[in-house]
């Protein structure tokens, strides 16, 4: 490499660079939203799945945090009834219960290769069952049937074991994949070692066994059995991988950034074969590096480290060999880099190398800034000076312009939910952006509570005759499912599956839910919806609530009653709203509705004896609320409905006083319900 005296002020030009990277892959806060969008966005795919059968995971650069114009998107297709098993010897009872049974055999087989033999299959299985082969007494299952099979719907394009579609909503690789939840053997080096070096840490390490490995439909370039060579599998260890590149430091991943970059605009405008290097090789090269090398990274010896991985692959393509992280064995340049093509391309990446930190100037994103740190050391200094991380202005400026697009963004579907939740994640926790970030931090989990609501109303329609059958059944899991990811409205959320449990006649869960409720609303700091505005927000920053607090309060709002789901004890109040301004929309307060149902349920158990505390709590609520728990408008239906509860557990009195509070309400729907319900006292 040329010397000069970059190396004797290397730490600043290093510091510099690492700014200017981070400047182009994006902040350690950037980098975070963008991976928590992705794994939104496995949700939402999973949830909007027609079938309950499928996981969807994503990997790819955009699931490890870039955001590059290059960068894909890899969806695996897991099938989750079929479990193949690195070792029969481990079979478990729950294990024997899958409907489809595979064994993974690997001793005839390329390092980083598998056979698949199938020990059962369920005929449903579609894929599985069109690809199994007599071989000997033994059933395999075919890698190359079932890679045709999945592909003869909606292909575009081939990539490997994948075909490029756009069904997901985002243009990306998706491959069938099957499940083994066990770690194979040709990786019990990789635990040895990593325990040894210390990394992946000792909780990584666990995770990433824990979650076991992929098969993927493709065969080895080192098969020499022709007669076998259909029926080969690839190990995939993406799910590692990216729980690798989640536990590096800032630092690394903008390493492996880098050459990401230093790929894509100068390595492959040299080579004439652009699939010839890939990026897999360079994230191979940097996991390589780390766990060699246990001395930290910094931003100040970023460039050596860099540096280090780049001699690294040069070591790796003269030789002609490059080994995978888990399984060393398996040289992934094997078919691909050799002959005229390995001298070719030892010869580029020698010649980079040479040039030093001149060959990223060639990188016309780097370019610019780049070049006044080399000519201008000064700006290095300047640089190096100021520790503050920053979020540069063009990425203020997309999320302006993003929250600008949200208004009146309809909620009708799962593609506009989809579309929303990965909104929330470009704003960036700063000061400046705080009130845009809660803004559409509160919308978007609105519109997916919304959403949720919604499917679960569909199985309200006609109840109890609405049909008992599987679109039904699918509804009521895909709310569950989306409600549970949106956890800033937790207390909405559980009201909406409590007043489910209780009008499908599941009083016991409901009970038990609303004391679950309860619990956390004493536990977790929580806000009303009507409450916040732009003032109480800043106030709460300035006391010293850090943002990642404010976004994982709770948000509490109440509930609102319709036709469509309509408890029977409310039905009168329903009518009586409908009657007086033409919808029957009935707003309860939240908590008011908590005791309410608890009240309800105890009573449908003949558990009436339970009644009186929760009465008593629901009395001093809705005497003493000075309008924190209950809004000024929605103070005569508490007082309508603690009338009701008292009217059940048969205080004539006190029911008659609330609903006399209830009808002189100015702000009162409810007055023709009211009077019914006090002409119900006097004939009783």
């Amino acid at each position: 490499m040329a010397t000069s005296s970059w190396y004797d002020d290397g730490y600043l030009i290093s510091k510099g660079i690492y700014r200017i990277v981070s400047d182009v892959v994006g902040p350690e806060c950037i980098v975070k939203l963008q991976r928590q969008k992705v794994e939104i966005y496995d949700t939402l795919v999973t949830c909007s799945s027609n079938s309950c059968d499928k996981l969807f995971i994503t990997s790819g650069s955009r699931a490890e945090g870039f955001e590059f114009e290059s960068s894909d998107i890899d969806i695996m297709h897991v099938d989750k009834n079929a479990i193949v098993m690195s070792d029969p010897t481990i079979l478990t009872v729950s294990y024997r219960n899958i409907p489809s049974l595979l064994i993974m055999e690997t001793d005839n087989t390329a390092p980083g290769f598998a056979f698949v033999k199938c020990l059962k299959y369920d005929n449903t299985n579609i894929e599985l069952k069109h690809s199994l082969e007599l071989r000997g007494p033994a059933i395999y299952v075919s890698s190359k049937q079932i890679r045709e099979t999945f592909m003869s719907s909606s292909i575009s394009s081939c990539h490997g074991p994948c075909q490029t579609s756009t069904e997901y909503g985002i243009e990306g690789d998706v491959a069938y994949t099957l499940n083994c939840p066990t770690w194979p053997k040709q990786a019990i080096p990789f635990i040895r070692r990593s325990l040894d070096r210390g990394w992946p840490s000792y909780d990584v390490l666990t995770d990433i066994c824990k979650d076991g490995c992929l098969l993927v439909p493709i065969n080895s370039k080192q098969q020499q059995c022709s007669d076998m060579i259909d029926l080969e599998w690839r190990i995939s260890f993406s799910l590692a991988e990216k729980k690798l590149v989640l536990s590096m430091n800032h630092c690394q991943f903008l390493c492996y950034g880098l050459f990401k970059v230093f790929l894509n605009e100068v390595i492959k405008t040299k080579l004439s074969d652009k699939d010839l290097l890939c990026s897999y090789f360079m994230k191979t090269a940097v996991f390589w590096e780390i766990s060699d090398n246990s001395s930290e990274w910094t931003p100040f010896n970023f460039l050596h480290k860099f540096w280090n991985v780049f001699r690294r692959l040069i070591k790796w393509v003269c030789i002609g060999y490059c080994p995978n992280f888990f399984i060393p064995e398996y040289n992934m340049f094997y078919g691909k880099i050799c002959g005229q093509t390995q001298t070719a391309l030892l010869g580029i990446l020698r010649e980079l190398y040479s040039e030093g930190y001149y060959s990223l100037l060639r990188c016309s994103s780097l370019y610019q800034n780049l070049s006044r740190i080399i000519y201008q050391p000064q700006i290095a200094y300047l640089l190096s000076c100021n520790e503050e991380e920053y979020v540069p202005i063009s990425m203020i400026e997309r999320g302006r312009s993003i929250v600008i697009c949200m208004v009146d963004i309809p909620c009708d579907d799962v593609t506009t939910v989809r579309t929303l939740k990965t909104l929330q994640n470009v704003l960036m926790l700063k000061p400046e952006t705080m009130e845009m970030l809660y803004a559409v931090h509160i919308k978007v989990n609105l519109v997916l509570q919304q959403y949720a609501e919604n499917l679960l109303l569909s199985t309200y329609s006609g109840w109890p005759t609405y049909p008992r059958n599987k679109k039904r059944y699918e509804d009521m899991i895909k709310a569950f499912r989306i409600i549970s990811r949106t956890k800033t409205f937790f207390c909405m959320n559980y009201l909406i599956l409590i007043q489910h449990m209780y009008m499908a006649g599941n009083y016991q869960r409901t009970i038990e839910m609303i004391h679950y409720v309860k619990h956390k609303l004493q536990s977790q700091p929580y806000m009303y919806l009507w409450n916040l505005d732009t003032d109480i927000i800043m106030t709460l920053l300035q006391q010293g609530m850090s943002h990642d607090t404010l976004i994982k309060s709770y948000v509490v709002s109440s509930l609102k009653i319709t036709d469509l789901n309509i408890i029977e004890e409310l039905r009168l109040e329903c009518w009586a709203v409908r009657e007086t301004i033409g919808a029957g929309l009935l707003v309860i307060p939240p908590l008011v509705f908590l005791n309410f149902l608890l009240i309800l349920s105890y009573t449908r158990l003949g558990e009436n004896h339970r009644r009186i505390d929760v009465l008593d709590e629901l009395q001093t609520l809705v005497y003493c609320d000075d309008g924190i728990n209950i809004r000024t408008v929605n103070k005569a239906v508490s007082w309508e409905i603690l009338g009701i509860c008292q009217q059940i557990c048969g205080d004539r009195h006190g029911s008659l006083q609330s609903y006399i509070y209830a009808l002189n309400d100015e702000h009162s729907l409810l007055k023709m319900a009211t009077l019914e319900r006090i002409n119900s006292l006097h004939y009783h």
